[in-house]
């Protein structure tokens, strides 16, 4: 990697820390330059506008999530229900590593639909990310046709898993606080959780 490259990519890492960490009003260019050790003017240079860094820190956020759904998808010789215990598992895993991550969509994108539309409008632009959404599209509607699973759209085979998962770890901070419970215990609650969400959605997609 050239020097620019790894500027570039240092300064896409600390936006994305400063994001999460403050939110996108609370988080300057001239923080992200501090962070960087590097000249604010340089932030502009690679990147324009911090509306754009905050595009790229999103959508590559977006496309790990599809990336991680997708990969278990596209084992071979296993059933679709093995896949998509996997798929569900390494969600879990990416979400338990990116905790802030739920607060940081529901503030920053779900609250501010003007972004939320810049945000998808930026994604599908994207030949690679949509791609990927493309291939689960290929798998789910496969096993559709096959009659493994009921007629479901795609989009919402993704929300319902997204959305359920998600919703652990909203509420993780309010388990916290009204329980004792030890790093075992909670590592427990979430497991647990684990289990019923690959139920709902496999007993739910049943024909």
């Amino acid at each position: 990697m050239s020097k620019e490259q790894n500027l570039e990519s240092e300064i896409l890492k600390s936006a994305e820390e400063l994001f999460l960490e403050n939110g996108f009003s609370g988080t300057s260019t001239t923080d992200i330059a501090k962070r960087v050790g590097c000249n604010q003017a340089l932030v502009h240079y690679y990147f324009r506008t911090k509306e754009n860094l905050f595009l790229q820190v999103f959508n590559s956020k977006v496309e790990t999530i599809l990336t991680t759904l997708q990969k278990p998808l596209l084992q071979q010789n296993a059933e679709f229900n093995d896949k998509l215990r996997n798929a569900i598992g390494a969600y879990f895993d990416f979400l338990t590593e990116n905790s802030r991550l739920p607060f940081f969509v529901i503030n920053e994108l779900l609250c501010n639909r003007e972004r939320l539309k810049l945000a998808y409008n930026y994604f599908m632009q994207n030949t690679s990310r949509s791609k990927v959404f493309e291939t689960i599209d290929n798998v789910v509607q496969t096993e559709v046709g096959k009659g493994t699973i009921r007629p479901i759209k795609t989009v919402d085979f993704v929300l319902d898993i997204v959305s359920l998962t998600v919703f652990n770890f909203i509420i993780m901070p309010i388990y916290k606080a009204v329980s004792d419970s030890t790093e075992s215990e909670k590592a427990e609650f979430i497991n647990s959780r684990k289990e019923d969400i690959i139920t709902l959605v496999i007993n739910g997609i049943k024909c």
